[in-house]
């Protein structure tokens, strides 16, 4: 733990000089050029498509902070510092961050020097949140550059949901099939949340963009793809990523209507129905596997999903959510975000679930964090980007309220943090910030949307 400030520390005098040398050199003409496009492209699609390939988090957050500097310093600012001062979207983005960082900083934790590892760390993720946002926004008026983002995503994270199934499944020996699916390539076994979350998060995306008229890749392939990555993220047993999964998609067929939304909706039908009754074929491959019945005896039973999936009940989520409303002091103003976890987690001492590090919902964390008025900064923000992406989908793409209502559904009971990236879970700038912000750039009030 003692090293961890350190090494941010080293990161930040790393960007700093970056920043310096890119930017004295980079001349105006350069600026929001070729060269500055993309700098910004690199940035934004590395970061996000790095949910799923990114072995870590130093690699993953130190790439956006590294080339987001240099997409910062290549690029022309200018339009958008005159938009952003009048735009109803970038003005409550500013304003719910600033609350939530503002209350942090006024907490009896940041005041006497208590959890400074906890409070470096926080500043940080409200640094790099507000660097991706401004990133998002910058490129959210390129609607090529989306595509090719969106392709990238979604085909690193098919690659990703085909190497774990195979390797998890039919290969390694330490794992056996129907065993909750994690990514192998993070952290060498991401969380089943993390990894249902960001492969079902690739597949709405995914799924949205196969209504172009020309894909990369033939349609087949792609739709493969997409089948393959909303049966990792049933594999991973997250109950969040089905439902938002199911959200997903219903944004998705609801915005096309039936004839333009059909095959995309038939595809998630069809995977969830084989995940569902597949608990015989994994038993009988389960069973192929083990070479001798002694090895048999000490492998898990595999059970109906739908079984599996009410027996683990609220996953001790009730106790949390008691525990972070009888930690509220002040409910106008909330806690803050750094150094109160004991606060609340003192009433969980004695239960026996190891996953309690968060409170397991970023929208009642907000409250508990923010109090009534981080809240409805929050609902008001939520609100008026849910109006502009449905703007956007009035011409013609749908894509940013499928993934805004994917992203809800996830964080309605996962989640730490909205106003960070370094959380545990580390995908709410993914899920929640990503859609939000294009919806605010492109659907604003500043800027129409224009058909896709």
């Amino acid at each position: 733990m003692n090293e961890e400030p350190r090494l941010i520390h080293r990161y930040g005098q790393h960007a700093a000089a970056i920043w310096r040398t890119t930017w004295w050199h980079a001349s105006p003409d350069n600026r929001g050029g070729v060269t500055g496009t993309v700098a910004l492209q690199i940035a934004v699609t590395g970061f996000i498509a790095g949910h799923a390939g990114l072995p870590n988090e130093w690699l993953h957050l130190g790439w956006l902070l590294v080339t987001g500097f240099f997409a910062i310093a290549w690029s022309d600012w200018r339009p958008n510092l005159t938009r952003w001062s009048a735009d109803p979207g970038a003005v409550l983005t500013a304003t719910f961050l600033l609350w939530m960082t503002a209350r942090s900083c006024f907490s009896e934790a940041f005041l006497h020097g208590d959890a400074s590892a906890e409070i470096t760390r926080g500043i940080l993720g409200a640094v790099l949140l507000v660097l991706f946002c401004a990133l998002v926004w910058q490129q959210a008026q390129k609607h090529d550059s989306w595509q090719v983002t969106g392709w990238v995503t979604g085909m690193t994270g098919a690659l990703a949901a085909l190497i774990s199934i195979l390797l998890s499944y039919f290969v390694l020996p330490s794992h056996h099939a129907g065993e909750r699916l994690t990514n192998l390539l993070v952290h060498g076994g991401l969380n089943p949340v993390c990894a249902g979350l960001t492969f079902g998060f690739a597949a709405v995306w995914l799924a949205a963009l196969m209504e172009n008229e020309t894909t990369p890749l033939p349609r087949r392939f792609l739709w493969a793809a997409v089948a393959t990555l909303n049966l990792a993220a049933f594999l991973s047993a997250s109950r969040g990523a089905m439902l938002a999964l199911f959200c997903g998609h219903a944004a998705l067929l609801i915005a096309r209507g039936w004839r333009r939304g059909a095959v995309a909706a038939s595809v998630f039908v069809l995977t969830a129905t084989l995940y569902f009754t597949s608990a015989p074929l994994l038993a009988k491959l389960d069973q192929w596997r083990v070479e001798t019945a002694e090895l048999a005896a000490h492998q898990p039973g595999i059970t109906h999903h739908l079984q599996q999936a009410v027996e683990r009940g609220d996953n001790g989520r009730i106790d949390i959510y008691r525990a972070g409303w009888n930690a509220i002091d002040n409910f106008w103003l909330g806690t803050g975000q750094w150094g109160v976890r004991e606060v609340w987690q003192c009433e969980l001492q004695t239960s026996d679930d190891t996953l309690m590090s968060h409170l397991h919902s970023a929208f009642f964390a907000t409250f508990v964090h923010g109090g009534v008025i981080g809240a409805a900064l929050l609902l008001a923000l939520l609100a008026h980007g849910v109006r502009c992406a449905g703007r956007i989908a009035t011409h013609g793409d749908a894509t940013w309220i499928a993934l805004l209502a994917f992203g809800c559904g996830g964080l309605l009971f996962d989640g730490e943090s909205l106003a960070s990236l370094t959380t545990a879970p580390r995908f709410e700038g993914l899920l929640f910030w990503l859609p939000l912000t294009v919806a605010l750039a492109r659907g604003g009030v500043t800027s129409p949307a224009t058909p896709a």
